[in-house]
């Protein structure tokens, strides 16, 4: 079945002498992984740069249920920006949403409200004159929403976050599970919308606890190269 879809690319990786595999996140049929034949070489229709983390899109394809692999007619770039005026943590920050979005993402699973929230996010991103430096954080956060597994804030004031629940709590047993005070008290900063200047040791330990809080909602984040991503972020 043929079709027209806004898209968001995510991933590829190298496919033969000259192709590539992609994972890109469709508006109408979710995230599909597509075979671009000849994307590396040099007389490609279809350039290598287009395939780059988090572009936004129009693509013709073919959907086919049955078939691992997609068939993609033609790929636009709807906003194009000069890479000369990205700058590097916005580039790095994309990358990051792009990873993460590939891992949680379901395959044929239309989810037009997630689709709207990583294109709307794409275009802050980009579009900002100033990047919020718990940006990262946030994004986690919100993305958690759209999965299901959102933090609650019925009981706030407790002085742990319980990880595996997703719930404050008055104590905390294990500190694999829960959050420590410190940084229980950023989180609900940030999930009440407070601006706080977390130290960058202090917020890369932190980011790395969100992505375990994802893991155990069963959202298997393994092989992100987050560690690079993260120490990006430096100031």
């Amino acid at each position: 079945m043929k079709y027209k879809s806004r898209a968001i690319t995510l991933t590829y990786i190298k496919y033969g002498e000259s192709s590539i595999i992609s994972k890109i996140f469709t508006e109408k049929y979710g995230l599909q992984t597509f075979i671009i034949k000849g994307a590396r070489s040099k007389k490609a229709k279809k350039k290598l740069g287009i395939f780059q983390p988090l572009e936004l899109v129009d693509i013709n394809a073919t959907l086919s249920p049955k078939k691992g692999f997609q068939y993609l007619a033609e790929i636009t770039i709807i906003e194009a920006i000069s890479s000369d005026k990205i700058k590097m943590n916005k580039k790095f920050l994309a990358i990051f949403i792009a990873e993460i979005s590939s891992k949680v993402l379901q395959e044929n699973e239309q989810n037009s409200e997630l689709f709207k929230f990583i294109w709307e996010i794409k275009q802050k991103l980009y579009n900002a004159n100033t990047v919020d430096e718990n940006f990262a954080l946030l994004f986690m956060l919100n993305l958690s929403k759209y999965l299901g597994f959102s933090p609650s804030i019925e009981n706030i004031n407790a002085p742990f976050f319980n990880l595996e629940t997703g719930e404050f709590s008055e104590k905390g047993f294990n500190l694999n599970i829960y959050l420590n005070e410190e940084k229980t008290k950023i989180l609900k900063y940030i999930l009440v919308g407070k601006k706080i200047n977390i130290p960058q040791k202090l917020k890369s330990d932190l980011l790395k606890d969100i992505m375990t809080y994802f893991r155990l909602h069963h959202y298997n984040l393994s092989n992100i190269t987050s560690h690079s991503i993260i120490e990006s972020l430096r100031k």
